[in-house]
């Protein structure tokens, strides 16, 4: 199994997008950066960055890139693929109540009026 992480950057390297036609070569380049991120970091739900994504179509479809450094950041079971210099921030979750603790705290602040 692979070692947890909670940041790591990797490159990846776009040779065998250029063996498809140009006309897929800037879709092939996604796929082929998640099946990178999916062999380092053995996960299965990654999440793309709208920079990465505006990186690897910045030339267009036909014009991809040869090579793209990724920051991943690990976000309990999601994996967060950004460029290197973006920030992310792990977001604490709020305690969730149920019903019954709703209904009780109502009650309560009924009958301190």
């Amino acid at each position: 199994m692979a070692k947890e992480f909670k940041e790591k950057i990797i490159t990846i390297n776009f040779r065998k997008v250029f063996e498809k036609p140009a006309t897929k070569r800037a879709t092939s380049a996604l796929f082929a950066l998640k099946k990178a991120v999916r062999k380092e970091t053995k996960k299965e739900n990654i999440k793309i960055s709208n920079q990465v994504n505006e990186e690897i179509w910045q030339n267009g479809l036909f014009k991809s890139l040869r090579k793209i450094t990724v920051k991943l950041v690990s976000d309990k079971e999601i994996i967060r693929v950004l460029m290197p210099t973006e920030k992310f921030e792990v977001k604490e979750e709020k305690e969730k109540k149920t019903i019954k603790e709703k209904l009780e705290e109502k009650k309560e602040t009924i009958t301190k009026k």
